[in-house]
């Protein structure tokens, strides 16, 4: 089972490149969506991430897919430095969990666990609550309205219903027979040997002239100064993997990007790369603009990341495999609702097993 990508958009470079291809189904349709004040995310290998959307306290609770699947709290109440405790609806909860204070690591209060039984406790004592908060006084909170929905959608999705390994639904079904979580990771073939450019700057003058009808329609119109930010790299024998910058922002900049012919660049053509969610009218969503872009021809990885505002508390990142015939999608995180959080600490929507990459978001 091919687990590199999902009904993506490929570009096969035998034969011309010409057209989209799909490959085979994932073994789960990825999801993101809403309960009230909370979103569940749910990558293709059935990882769940549920977290609030208070903008003031972030609660994050990550439940790992099959009858082993590791679970983490974090709670983090960014406008207090002092973590006193837990209180449901402003009644004091007895707990297990621990709690740090603000300090030279993080400047807030915060809550942590990596207990599924400490996780456990605090789900069945907030069912009723509508707030939780780690002050006495009560004055910072975050609302518990979702959570129920959201975490029973979650125990339904990884087939936990009525296991004791379920956040909400608990029962007494042994972990075993929660189904497992896919941890075989695919072959791909090799990444091409790297064959140098000799003429980089000439195929970015060419590949500019002759693809103005892409750029415009792109809004793309690169001045001098992103003339100088664009770089093109060798993808195999004869095919240049070629960056177009658009333009610099406040904080990051976005470019084109064109499967180039080295002999002749006049063909190239866009590189628009599908993502595995889906918008509001039910279709794949893509990317054609790639935002900070860069691509290692040793490794054959191509990475994007987006930020939805200088903070980074909401955005997109997504890393491909190249391997002589199309890209592989090897992961994909996505936040997005800018309502604080942590910096790139935006959800797992696509992942492969057994790897890692050090420029995406985790």
């Amino acid at each position: 089972m091919n687990l590199s990508g999902k009904a993506l958009l490929l570009l096969m470079l035998s034969g011309g490149l010409p057209t989209a291809m799909a490959i085979a189904e994932p073994p789960g349709e990825p999801v993101q969506r809403l309960f009230k004040g909370w979103q569940v995310t749910c990558n293709n290998l059935n990882d769940c991430d549920i977290r609030n959307v208070d903008e003031n306290m972030r609660i994050v609770i990550r439940h790992q897919a099959g009858p082993e699947g590791t679970a983490s709290l974090d709670i983090m109440s960014f406008d207090a430095g002092k973590a006193e405790g837990v209180w449901l609806d402003g009644k004091r909860w007895n707990h297990a969990i621990s709690l740090s204070d603000a300090d030279a690591n993080n400047d807030y209060a915060n809550a942590h666990s990596d207990s599924l039984s400490d996780i456990q406790a605090l789900v069945a004592a907030a069912k009723n609550a509508m707030t939780i908060s780690l002050t006495s006084d009560n004055e910072i909170t975050g609302s518990l309205s979702g959570l129920n929905a959201a975490l029973l959608f979650v125990d339904e999705r990884q087939g936990r219903l009525g296991n004791q390994t379920a956040l909400f639904k608990t029962g007494t079904e042994p972990a075993g027979s929660v189904p497992s979580r896919v941890s075989v990771a695919p072959s791909l073939p090799p990444v091409p040997p790297v064959v140098p450019l000799d003429n980089a700057q000439a195929l970015l003058q060419k590949v500019i002239a002759s693809q103005q009808p892409v750029l415009k329609r792109e809004e793309c119109e690169p001045a001098e100064d992103d003339i100088a930010r664009s770089e093109a790299q060798p993808l195999d024998a004869q095919h240049a993997l070629v960056m177009i910058n658009c333009g610099m922002g406040a904080y990051q900049s976005s470019s084109i990007l064109f499967i180039t012919p080295r002999a002749a660049p006049e063909k190239a053509q866009q590189l628009v790369l599908p993502l595995p969610l889906h918008n509001a009218e039910g279709k794949p969503n893509s990317v054609s603009w790639f935002t900070e872009a860069s691509y290692d021809p040793h490794s054959g990885q191509l990475f994007h990341a987006s930020r939805g505002r200088g903070s980074a508390d909401c955005g997109e990142s997504a890393a491909w495999r190249f391997d002589g015939n199309i890209f592989h999608l090897m992961s994909y995180n996505s936040q997005p609702g800018c309502d604080g959080g942590e910096p790139g600490d935006w959800p797992s929507v696509w992942a492969t097993p057994g790897y890692t990459d050090s420029e995406n978001s985790r």
